[in-house]
């Protein structure tokens, strides 16, 4: 079994990670759970370490907690990388590796659907364009889901593609992952629920005031082993 891994800011406060933790414990089959940077008092994983992440941007903030996270030799060779606002909504002991079509495809639909870029676009329209000058593939694998980072190979990546953000893209392309296509089951609205799916993932709105999260707290009421 692997372990999990959560990156959470220094300053959290939301009540999904509690949730997050209570699908883990029902429905997830794994080792041992870590927490880095911040948590609630309220939550008591099997290892807590208390990191100041560093960085200008969210995204060298994570990248630089990573580093720090793949050269720790306690935790598993292989985990699993979690956010927060992940809940797994059946039991299942192996998570799918999951992309969703290429980075160049995800850059359209954003700008169909703003009628701009973004900067987030941006960020990955450079990602895209870096993997191709190496030859390397350009699937998008930033969906909100689990994802199963080797820390050799990651710690690779790292220093293969120093100053980068997009990471989870920069990993599963230049380490050629592989997986199959599947749609982001991200619910930011206050009408959508999440369905017959095997995972969900929320935003601060959806989850506090939204059909989703109203769904969430129903299925997942019992107190979980993480809390205190």
């Amino acid at each position: 079994m692997h372990d999990i891994v959560y990156i959470l800011r220094n300053d959290i406060q939301s009540d999904e990670i509690i949730y997050s933790l209570r699908s883990v414990d029902q429905n997830f089959r794994h080792n041992s759970v870590w927490i880095y940077g911040g948590k609630p008092d309220s939550i008591k994983p099997d290892h807590y370490v208390k990191y100041k992440q560093l960085g200008g941007s969210k995204y060298m903030k994570v990248t630089n907690t990573l580093r720090e996270i793949c050269n720790n030799d306690d935790i598993t060779e292989q985990f699993y990388l979690f956010n927060d606002d992940f809940f797994i909504m059946q039991q299942v002991e192996e998570f799918p590796t999951l992309y969703a079509g290429t980075l160049w495809e995800r850059c359209d639909r954003i700008r169909e659907r703003h009628g701009r870029d973004s900067g987030y676009s941006k960020n990955l329209r450079e990602t895209a364009a870096l993997l191709e000058r190496e030859g390397y593939g350009q699937l998008d694998y930033a969906l909100h889901c689990p994802i199963l980072i080797d820390r050799r190979k990651a710690l690779d990546t790292l220093d293969q593609f120093t100053g980068y953000p997009m990471f989870r893209s920069l990993y599963g392309n230049h380490h050629s992952i592989g997986g199959q296509w599947a749609k982001d089951h991200k619910i930011q609205n206050t009408t959508d629920t999440p369905g017959e799916c095997l995972f969900v993932s929320t935003s601060d709105k959806s989850f506090r005031f939204g059909a989703v999260g109203k769904t969430l707290r129903t299925m997942f009421k019992e107190p979980s082993r993480f809390e205190a």
